[in-house]
């Protein structure tokens, strides 16, 4: 079928950049473009008024976790101060025999909420990082988003002792048949849903997997033609604990291993040696990330919250790193992200000129489309999927603008996108993602959390409640006011 869009300010794609097209014409056939000018006198199917709106590329979302974030928002100004800055930690470690809450989440319930979410903000492509089952595949068939996915695996798991002191539990044979199963999940899987759902191997973490078992991935991902994913350089502590384990930084010991690679992703990379907490001379990860063609992964929220940023986004790029972006926890929100990106950045160097609204445009697209090798993803040209996201900027929020992409950036949240596209089929429209009833969808994951919350004294080393753990930010008022 051929859709016609008419009258938007359209950011196409030629000669290896996006060019701004100001009231043009853009028609796809079926998941196609195949026009992109001033004036369309073709046939078409069905015609789309976008005039005075800004229609981009389907965003790609490099690095997201499927479920609800119960866990993460118990950590919202608060967390033990060992962790330094880290988050999931809180969350994520139990005393042994325990199941941490981040393990307890309904799957289903968790990754329907989430890619609602994300397509809601003009996610297109997504890598989920985590659990994932084959109750996902279905949720990505009904929902129409494009995915990266298979199950994680690692061969250790964080524990806490009584004392609440955290250690490493290993199992070898856990990480080998994590691997297999999927390794399995892909040979299922990929290609499903009209090749929308493509494998992608997610060894969990740097700290988490042993040499062998890394090894064994990239072996496995050059077998099955998928790329990897691992978070890698997210906090003070697993930095140090691969340097005293490897006498290496992350990203050295990912290299020896024979991990990195244009196919490699690494997800957030903040603690390198590019960064003042590492405090290690003679640094030369970003080197080393430049050289191989690794892709950095950055998720600039979820660190801001932690009082943390990358250092930086600019300093990456310039060094030849591909940085592309990911929502990681929540909001799921890569609109308002890229500001994040912009922000912090002009904070963190102390410099205005950098992290423009172009730059980081391109990594939550084009970097994104690099990073999963794929030339007709993160761009509008004809030849390229039809995969594009119609935003309305004409909102008292926004006000007036000269420049859609400076006011996309410094203004717009997941709220302006008014519609979808995936693959030419619409998967939002009028804001809301299509055949789904969004208000039960949320109270099912409000449901779901308070279920969660109230399982924290089961896993918690200190036996601690949720109110214990993360304190309400006002005092409950107890007595009437007034007569």
């Amino acid at each position: 079928m051929r859709t016609w869009l008419e009258g938007g300010d359209v950011v196409a794609y030629t000669a290896g950049s996006h060019r701004l097209l100001h009231g043009g014409d853009l028609v796809f056939d079926d998941d196609r473009v195949v026009f992109i000018g001033r004036a369309y006198h073709g046939a078409s199917d069905r015609h789309i008024d976008v005039g005075g709106k800004l229609v981009i590329p389907g965003l790609v979302n490099l690095h997201c976790h499927a479920d609800t974030e119960a866990g993460g928002r118990l950590i919202a100004d608060v967390g033990r101060r060992d962790f330094f800055q880290a988050g999931f930690l809180n969350y994520f470690a139990a005393p042994r025999g325990q199941t941490a809450l981040g393990a307890r989440g309904d799957r289903t319930r968790g990754a329907r909420f989430a890619l609602v979410e994300l397509l809601k903000s003009g996610c297109t492509t997504v890598l989920p990082i985590g659990g994932v089952d084959a109750s996902m595949v279905e949720t990505i068939g009904a929902l129409g988003i494009r995915a990266y996915l298979s199950p994680a695996f690692k061969s250790g798991s964080y524990v806490l002792e009584d004392d609440g002191a955290l250690v490493y539990d290993w199992d070898e044979d856990a990480g080998r048949q994590g691997l297999e199963r999927a390794k399995e999940f892909i040979r299922t899987y990929g290609g499903a849903h009209g090749d929308r759902l493509r494998g992608m191997l997610y060894p969990y973490q740097v700290d988490t997997c042993s040499a062998e078992l890394l090894r064994a991935t990239r072996q496995a991902a050059d077998e099955l033609g998928v790329g990897i994913e691992i978070h890698a350089g997210q906090n003070l502590l697993e930095f140090h604990e691969i340097l005293r384990r490897h006498r290496k930084t992350p990203v050295e010991f990912l290299e020896d291993v024979g991990l990195l690679g244009p196919d490699a992703i690494l997800g957030h990379c903040m603690i390198s040696t590019a960064h003042h907490l590492a405090a290690l001379p003679a640094g030369r990860d970003l080197e080393i990330l430049a050289r191989t063609h690794t892709t950095v992964a950055h998720c600039p929220l979820v660190f801001a919250r932690r009082g943390n940023a990358l250092e930086s986004f600019h300093r990456f790029r310039a060094a030849g790193v591909n940085v592309g972006l990911g929502t990681d926890t929540y909001p799921r929100d890569l609109v308002s992200e890229m500001r994040w990106a912009s922000l912090l950045c002009k904070v963190v160097d102390h410099d205005f000129t950098v992290a423009t609204a172009g730059d980081v445009l391109n990594a939550a697209t084009l970097a994104g489309a690099r990073a999963l090798r794929r030339d007709d993803l993160g761009r509008l040209c004809p030849g390229s999927k039809a995969d594009l996201v119609v935003v309305n900027l004409k909102k008292i929020r926004i006000g007036p603008y000269r420049d859609p992409i400076k006011a996309l950036v410094n203004c717009a949240t997941t709220d302006d996108v008014e519609q979808v596209f995936v693959d030419g089929r619409a998967v939002v429209e009028h804001g809301r993602v299509v055949g789904v009833d969004e208000a039960q969808l949320l109270a099912e994951a409000q449901e779901e959390s308070e279920r969660l919350w109230r399982t924290v004294p089961e896993w918690h080393w200190e036996k601690l409640g949720a109110d214990a753990l993360s304190p309400p930010t006002l005092a409950p008022l107890t007595e009437d006011l007034g007569a």
